[in-house]
């Protein structure tokens, strides 16, 4: 005889991004084991697989999880997280200082974890005082985990066929162009133009929280940030 199945509450939270409400579940023991392996193998892009995979299972709100921008999946998970095994995380943080490296445990509350949002919303960015480009945030699945929040100038290139909506001038807007074209627009712009551009990307919204403990190890007073959704799994 099959058992009964206990159910499950619901809860919401709002998308950063766009404020929308999205409904989820907590995450289940099975899928709870999921992600304590890929702590455990410490490969990042296999702890971000199934991160995709939990929320895609608990998210019940409509919503392509691997085309969120990396603050909004951040956002999502943590708040997940809270709503399955509690509110706080015990990290294990490192002090840097070389000739320390000891390591401390560290505890945080969920809640106090913020989006860090730029003051300037730079989505339309003015390469003269003619010509402009529209441009998207970079969504989860276009990125190298390891370069969520710091790409260089390499990485921003192969982003920029799929992050810039449209070129326009004065008289037009171009939403239909080849990535041909895009490198030789490119390609003609100079480097403070092009910084304009990078800039957008470095200055993307964030997940960030300050801590401040004491090292176990050596006794001085540390601030540590963390920043993006790996930092929280230390």
């Amino acid at each position: 005889m099959a058992l009964p199945q206990v159910t499950t509450p619901e809860f919401f939270t709002e998308l950063p991004s766009t404020k929308e409400q999205i409904a989820f579940r907590p995450f289940l023991v099975k899928e709870e084991k999921m992600l304590l392996m890929a702590q455990q193998g410490k490969d990042q892009k296999e702890i971000l697989n199934v991160v995709f995979n939990i929320l895609e299972s608990c998210i019940k709100t409509p919503l392509e999880v691997r085309k969120l921008a990396p603050f909004d999946l951040e956002w999502l998970f943590l708040q997940l997280r809270a709503k399955s095994v509690g509110e706080v995380l015990e990290l294990k943080l490192k002090h840097m200082k070389e000739e320390c490296g000891g390591t401390t445990d560290v505890t945080i509350n969920i809640p106090d974890i913020k989006v860090h949002f730029p003051e300037k919303k730079d989505d339309v960015i003015m390469m003269d005082s003619n010509i402009g480009i529209k441009m998207r945030y970079p969504s989860v699945d276009m990125i190298d985990p390891n370069k969520f929040d710091n790409p260089n100038v390499e990485d921003i290139f192969g982003l920029l066929d799929k992050c810039i909506v449209n070129v326009f001038d004065a008289d037009k807007v171009y939403n239909e162009f080849t990535s041909e074209e895009l490198t030789t627009f490119l390609e003609g712009l100079d480097q403070n133009q092009f910084q304009k551009i990078v800039n957008f990307f470095n200055n993307t919204p964030k997940i960030k929280h300050e801590v401040k403990y004491k090292c176990a190890k050596c006794g001085e007073e540390v601030k540590y940030n963390l920043e993006g959704l790996l930092d929280f799994f230390s």
